[in-house]
């Protein structure tokens, strides 16, 4: 009785590229994989200084005072906004970061101290610019982890 032992688990020490398989019978080496740097190793990210200010370049706005705008001065925001309007980024199960509509505008308003009903007459395009750069102060930071 010849058998040879099954040897699972275990790959020939011959290196082999991975292969991929084109239409028509083609076949070309896959690249190597993009190794990312760790995060200790990637430049500091440059701190925003406050205000923030975002220019409104598709229409401007009225303030509180009936007067046209160009730009929205944004405060830092605080843990007592989102006590107060809510926290405007959420999470999903996939990692997906979704925007609140309704209280983003509520935080840019408080963060800007223009009424909500002056940032609801905003251009869509500065509504989410101002979305946006605000987007990542309410993520929580990896590395308090």
């Amino acid at each position: 009785m010849n058998v040879n032992p099954k040897r699972e688990g275990f790959v020939e020490d011959t290196k082999q590229e991975a292969e991929i398989i084109e239409p028509r019978g083609k076949t070309r080496a896959m690249p190597p994989p993009e190794i990312e740097p760790s995060p200790a190793e990637q430049p500091q990210l440059m701190e925003d200084e406050w205000p923030i200010v975002v220019k409104l370049i598709y229409r401007p706005i009225r303030n509180n005072r009936g007067e046209d705008i160009k730009e929205v001065s944004l405060r830092e925001p605080r843990a007592g906004d989102i006590n107060r309007y809510g926290n405007p980024i959420r999470v999903n199960q996939d990692g997906d970061v979704l925007i609140d509509e309704r209280k983003m505008t509520y935080m840019i308003a408080a963060l800007s101290g223009v009424l909500p009903p002056f940032i609801e007459e905003m251009d869509t395009r500065d509504w989410n610019s101002c979305a946006y750069r605000l987007r990542r102060f309410f993520l929580p930071d990896p590395a308090a982890w």
